[in-house]
Parts: structure tokens; sequence; C-alpha cells
């Protein structure tokens, strides 16, 4: 019995040793987990970038931007804009000389976005326009003023640099907002899925920190059941030779008197003849 009872607490020290580590190693992967989830959903912003003056931009055509009759709401909203962006938009024209974009068109520009956007347009378009006549020049193709071109029986007019560039950054800045739509689903289904994993690994934390109380707990009790099993072994045979010490007395006392051989009773110490002790 005692042998089966220490190979049990063996192997209940052992699972418990096991358990213990293997949860410490999956709180601490648990905890990585939700620290490396929350960095990332905390580094997720807007997939919208503002257009920037580089490779892809120099290689960009030169576009167009119609103008759209305004509605009387649309005039309290041109006025509106105007107010607002109308002195950075003048400063940008003045600044690079542009002439084929007035200021109207720029507003007519901003009602076409969101107002969200509008802000980041204004700042952008003037980043845009310095990194791109900076390059120009360095490159020798700066045009100031639109020019003049004859060819033949043809003839057109060129555009300023200025004028290129600033169709060239409303269409890349139109392309920008709709590949941030593109992208919120996209975005929304990664947070989503994120989230998840946090979850999982809380959960798998939290886990990981109660199994090795619950195997505690297990192993007490145990070992609790293990010292009362050991205390009723050994007071079993105390009880038996408690009760069995009595019928042993009455047992070995005679029921006549071994010297004159009188009648005595069990309960009789002495004779009651010859006086003789019967319980020598």
């Amino acid at each position: 019995m005692f042998s089966s009872q220490s190979m049990t607490g063996s192997f209940t020290g052992r699972l418990f040793f096991v358990g213990k580590w293997f949860s410490i190693f999956f709180a601490f992967l648990a905890l990585i987990t939700v620290i490396v989830g929350a960095i990332y959903l905390l580094s997720l912003g807007s997939t919208f970038k503002v257009p920037a003056f580089d490779a892809q931009a120099r290689q960009t055509m030169i576009g167009s931007m119609p103008s759209q009759q305004s509605s009387v709401a649309q005039q309290k909203e041109q006025v509106k804009l105007n107010a607002e962006y109308g002195a950075k938009i003048v400063s940008i024209i003045s600044k690079y000389n542009i002439t084929n974009i007035k200021t109207a068109q720029m507003i007519t520009a901003l009602m076409q976005m969101k107002a969200r956007y509008r802000s980041a347009f204004i700042s952008g378009w003037g980043e845009f326009l310095r990194h791109g006549v900076a390059y120009a020049k360095k490159n020798g193709v700066y045009q100031a003023a639109p020019q003049v071109v004859t060819n033949g029986y043809l003839g057109g007019t060129t555009p300023s640099t200025a004028d290129i560039l600033t169709n060239q950054y409303s269409n890349d800045f139109s392309t920008a907002i709709e590949t941030s739509n593109e992208g919120k689903t996209k975005e929304h289904i990664e947070r989503l899925t994120f989230f998840g994993l946090i979850i999982s690994a809380m959960i798998i934390f939290i886990l990981a920190m109660v199994v090795p109380v619950l195997v505690q707990i297990e192993k007490n009790t145990r070992g609790l059941g293990l010292i009362g099993e050991s205390s009723a072994s050994s007071a079993m045979p105390v009880r038996a030779t408690a009760y069995a010490a009595p019928v042993s007395a009455q047992k070995s006392t005679p029921s006549v008197c071994f010297k004159c051989h009188a009648p005595v009773t069990a309960n009789d110490v002495f004779c009651g003849n010859c006086g003789a002790g019967l319980r020598d």
C-alpha cells in the first residue's frame, strides 16, 4: 500500500513540475502575442497617403481638371472654402506662377472631396510643387511660363512646369483617395483578426496562470488523502489490541480455584475459600 501511495505522490509531483513549466512557457508566449498584436493594431492607420513627388509622379502624364457649375448650396460652400483656403491657394499660385489653374478651380476641386482630405490636399500641393520645381531646375527642364510651340501648320501651348505639376498632383491625390477607400475593408478585416488573436492569447495566458494553481490544489488534496489513509492504517492495530485485552483476561481467569478447586467467578481476584490469587 505504501509503495503504491509513494508512486502516486511521485507521479503527481512530476506532473506538477511539468505543468508548471509548460504553463510559464505558454503564459510568456501569450503575453508576447498580446504585446505584438497590440503594437500592430496601434500602428495600423489610414491607408491614405498624400502623394509625393517621386519617380512615378515624374512619369505621369498631364491631366485635366474639369470645372462644374455650382448651385446655390454649392456657392455657399465655395464662399466658406474660399474663406478658409483661398489665401493659401492664392499664395501657392503666385509663388509658382501657375497660369492654367485658377483659385476657383481649386475651390471646386476641394468641394468634390470629403472635408477630412481638404487640408491635406492644400498642404501636400505646396510640398509637391516645391520638390517638383527643384527637380525640374536640377535637370534643366524647368519652364516658368507657358510657351507657344509652332510645328508646321500645327501649333500649341506648352504649360508651365508648375501647371503640369499641379495637374499631376490632382490626379495622384484622387488616386490616393480611391486606394484608401479600397483598403478600408481589408484593414477592417485585419483589425478584427488581430483583435481575435489578442483575445485568444489573453485566454491562453489566463489558463496558463490558472493551471499551476489547479495542479497544486490537486497535489495538496492527494497529499491530505494519503496522510489520512496512513493514520487510519496505523490506528487499527491499537484498537484491536485494546479490544482483545479484556477477552484474553477473561479467558485467563479459571472457573475453579487451582489450589483448592473451590468454584470461583470471572470477576474474583482471590479465592474465597483458600485466599489464593486467581490473576497470577
